[in-house]
């Protein structure tokens, strides 16, 4: 039984060293990178229904004349919103040392692991990504921007997807400073979508 009790200890910690790792990255900086040090993706391409049937997935935003540096505050404000990041960072300590205080610490642990994988069965890879394709498309559309489709192999260039897991800071502050240059940029030659 101690084995068992080990074994499921030394699971979870395993399960949890990497999402501790990356909840260890550096804060991330308010500083609003140079417009000069962002390079324009390429956003030209030939419409197909193919492309057409993914613009729910894959889109960017735009809204005539706004800065950069607004696009880029907007943007981020967006993102933590739709990132959901408690999803992402677990439990509280608050919560972590109730629950241990008051059942123990392999029940907790057992608990936690049992929760995880329960949550991630019933909130899925697949249905994070949507909630926060959503959440960003709200976020944006009440700030006043307009959404554009992109085909996928486009979008891939200067945006990312989280699922189970959160880009490190540096892998999302670098979409997201293209995302305000091409929201801040000229006016697009495509037609508007829906929000």
């Amino acid at each position: 039984m101690k084995r068992l009790l080990f074994a499921a200890s030394a699971a979870t910690f395993c399960v949890s060293a990497p999402a501790l790792a990356q909840a260890a990255d550096p804060a991330p900086t308010d500083q609003i990178p140079a417009k000069e040090s962002v390079s324009m993706p390429k956003l030209d391409f030939a419409p197909s229904p193919q492309a057409e049937q993914d613009f729910d997935k894959y889109f960017y935003f735009h809204r005539d004349d706004t800065s950069f540096e607004q696009a880029y505050a907007d943007i981020r404000e967006c993102d933590a919103l739709a990132s959901g990041s408690s999803i992402y960072l677990g439990a509280s300590d608050g919560a972590v040392a109730g629950a241990m205080a008051t059942y123990g610490v392999l029940a907790g642990a057992a608990g936690g692991m049992i929760g995880s994988l329960v949550g991630d069965a019933i909130f899925g890879s697949a249905a994070r990504r949507q909630a926060r394709r959503i959440n960003l498309r709200n976020c944006m559309g009440f700030k006043g921007y307009q959404r554009f489709g992109l085909p996928r192999e486009l979008w891939t260039a200067f945006n990312f997807e989280e699922g189970l897991g959160r880009k490190r800071e540096p892998v999302r502050l670098k979409a997201l400073a293209t995302q305000a240059l091409v929201a801040s940029g000229p006016a697009p030659t495509t037609k508007a979508l829906g929000l």
